[in-house]
């Protein structure tokens, strides 16, 4: 017992400020953030497919991406209460352009959450990670062919996805 808790300090230090980033990037809140930080080391601690994990990151890296999901979906808060602190103050656009790029944001986030596993990981990895298609690639067991046909597609189906949205949201349909 003590060689997991020792695998999980270890990814701790050598990736915990990664995967705060990445956490912080997807809930778009620092109070959420943090706790599921705290979730996550405490779920990868009894987890025995840790465990057994060659490479203790990729599998640390998906917990926290399946812990970001988890959380979104369940929060029913506006983006405007979330994204003030992430976002640089505006420099030009007026407070409407400024709403309405939050509002982008936010639907992009979600949007991205409804695409297959394997797309939503590639995408995040992409896009939110800035890794390259060979870094992908490589954690994904994949070619790096395959991630970026996987990423053209992925990007064409999130400009669906929000287009319907925008549809939606103002009564055209």
């Amino acid at each position: 017992m003590k060689d997991h808790q020792q695998k999980v300090l270890e990814l701790l230090d050598t990736s915990g400020a990664r995967l705060h980033g990445l956490l912080a990037k997807l809930t778009l809140s620092d109070q959420a953030t943090g706790d599921l930080m705290q979730e996550l080391f405490l779920k990868l601690s009894q987890s025995r497919g840790f465990e057994k994990a060659k490479d203790p990151l990729p599998y640390a890296w998906r917990t926290a991406v399946n812990l970001a999901i988890d959380w979104r979906r369940s929060q029913k808060i506006k983006l405007q209460s979330l994204l003030p602190e992430y976002l640089p103050p505006p420099k030009g656009p007026s407070a409407l352009e400024a709403l309405v790029l939050k509002e982008d944001i936010q639907q992009v986030l979600d949007a991205t959450f409804r695409l297959s596993p394997l797309a939503r990981e590639a995408v995040i990895l992409r896009y939110i990670e800035e890794a390259s298609y060979q870094e992908i690639a490589r954690r994904l067991d994949k070619k790096p062919q395959h991630i970026r046909s996987l990423c053209s597609k992925a990007m064409a189906r999130l400009r669906i996805i929000v287009g319907q949205q925008k549809r939606c949201s103002c009564g055209k349909e």
